[in-house]
């Protein structure tokens, strides 16, 4: 389903690897070489690492000596003109974002997995390990009169009925399967922010709807199963989460 005002604020897949123990870092600059006119900023991503040892017997001094930090090249994050489309390229693995507008799965995964193709043809993984699907979104409910959250989703916190209190804010996280997707898990991450101003002026409550699916793999990156679990799994179990807990009323709010 295409919606005129999709409420999809970014829109994640990421692919997590395994390479040779001896691969270099600065290898990754080869995979640039092939996108760097669509992506021409460039930020290299770092590992910060650290440790401290004390004695417990004397817990309030820190053997300054002992304490060291490390700050290792991870990869390189590549952004394109317009600053929404950004690839990090990692030694651990790869991700694409697009940010907010979204237009389809077709145009946004097309993208995504040529670009992922790239990347493996210059990394040579040993193996894939992860793969996940996320999308964050958020839906902007009109802040006239008395909010009521149910109205607008159907995965929501509950408060005892014996607890005479007014709900303000809530994070709230599930984890949750599906028989028929199957490794797959999703989480689900919802909250609610402070009153602001929509994309027309008039003021709304922000609803986070943040949906990440994932599925722990052993493949090659060459195996097609890659493409088949992105489509058939992942992209579908984040539908049904998304589209079985919004309401027809939420719906129209995208139109």
């Amino acid at each position: 389903m295409r919606f005129l005002n999709p409420p999809i604020t970014e829109a994640i897949i990421d692919i997590t690897v395994n390479l040779h123990d001896d691969f270099n870092h600065e290898e990754i600059l080869k995979f640039h070489e092939n996108i760097k006119d669509s992506f021409p900023n460039i930020q290299k991503r770092m590992a910060l690492q650290g440790g401290f040892e004390f004695d417990l017997e004397n817990s309030d001094e820190i053997n300054s000596q002992l304490f060291s930090v490390s700050n290792k090249p991870e990869g390189y994050i590549f952004i394109s003109h317009d600053q929404k489309r950004i690839i990090q390229a990692r030694l651990n693995g790869f991700t694409f974002s697009r940010l907010k507008p979204y237009e389809s799965w077709e145009s946004f995964y097309g993208e995504a997995y040529q670009l992922w193709q790239k990347y493996a043809q210059i990394t040579s993984p040993t193996e894939v390990v992860r793969l996940a699907l996320r999308y964050v979104n958020q839906i902007m409910i009109p802040a006239t009169g008395t909010i009521e959250l149910k109205n607008y989703v159907k995965t929501l916190p509950e408060i005892s009925s014996n607890l005479s209190v007014i709900m303000e804010g809530y994070f709230m996280q599930i984890i949750v399967v599906h028989p028929e997707y199957q490794p797959s898990r999703g989480i689900i991450n919802q909250t609610i922010g402070q009153v602001t101003e929509n994309e027309k002026g008039e003021k709304a409550v922000p609803l986070i709807f943040d949906i990440d699916v994932f599925q722990q793999v052993n493949l090659h990156h060459n195996d097609d199963e890659i493409n088949k679990i992105f489509e058939l799994n992942l992209r579908r179990f984040r539908d049904e989460i998304f589209f079985k807990s919004i309401t027809d009323k939420t719906e129209e709010l995208f139109k």
